[in-house]
């Protein structure tokens, strides 16, 4: 029996969910670690480490390491990482209601522009490309600097889709505010932080919740998949209105 096979993900804690996808992530090197190691790569403490280990059925540190480094990673487990980050306590409840409100300003658009910055740029590209695909005037924006209030002058309706994991990237939010309240221009912010001030300045949002991960603290590990999942839902929304 695989070892994650032992708890319930809807079950754990925040706290109990980095240290599951710490484990997750680094299944080479768990059995040869110590506990404060552990915790100090994963940003929790020695003690809630000890008390996901019991949860996982347990009773000490040293059966854990002893089972952890016999234990083969079992094919489901590959998969069972995807499923977390799109799991259903990921989103709001009314997700569904957000996604056709947003998707019914995108069918009466003129243009579409998705805007991101890094890793988020890098999926405005794939988004743009497939809102062009179902037929709308679609482009990705990822220079903070381009002119588009000037390449959008004498357009009407247009839809501006934001995408940023924390919503505090300043580039971003100066942009936007530019377009807040005027009446040619939808926002929408496709964020981890329905908090957050981008949150605040869009029309909309459609948010998700995932772990922020860095490598070196500058380098970017938090994954898209949940802001891919929302482009995808929200393009197939705009697709059903065209039918």
């Amino acid at each position: 029996m695989s070892l994650f096979g032992k708890i319930d993900f809807n079950q754990l804690s925040d706290v109990d969910r980095t240290i599951y996808q710490y484990f997750a992530d680094h299944t080479e090197k768990i059995g040869y670690m110590r506990i404060r190691e552990i915790a100090n790569e994963s940003h929790t403490s020695a003690s809630s480490v000890m008390r996901f280990i019991r949860k996982m059925g347990f009773s000490s540190f040293v059966e854990f390491k002893a089972n952890f480094k016999n234990e083969p990673r079992t094919e489901l487990e590959f998969f069972q990482t995807g499923q977390q980050l799109l799991a259903a306590e990921n989103f709001p409840n009314n997700l569904s209601q957000h996604l056709q409100e947003v998707a019914q300003f995108i069918y009466e658009a003129e243009n579409v522009v998705f805007f991101g910055m890094g890793a988020s740029g890098s999926l405005c590209d794939y988004a743009a490309r497939k809102m062009a695909t179902i037929g709308y005037n679609s482009f990705a924006l990822t220079d903070p600097t381009y002119p588009i209030a000037q390449k959008l002058r004498n357009t009407v309706n247009n839809v501006i889709i934001v995408l940023s994991v924390t919503g505090t990237t300043t580039e971003l939010l100066e942009t936007i505010n530019g377009f807040k309240n005027r009446d040619d221009y939808t926002t929408v912010a496709i964020c981890a932080n329905e908090n957050s001030l981008l949150a605040q300045l869009a029309d909309h949002t459609l948010s998700y919740h995932v772990d922020i991960r860095h490598a070196d603290r500058f380098n970017d590990l938090t994954s898209q998949i949940p802001a891919l999942f929302l482009v995808e839902s929200l393009v197939a929304e705009v697709e059903k209105l065209n039918n």
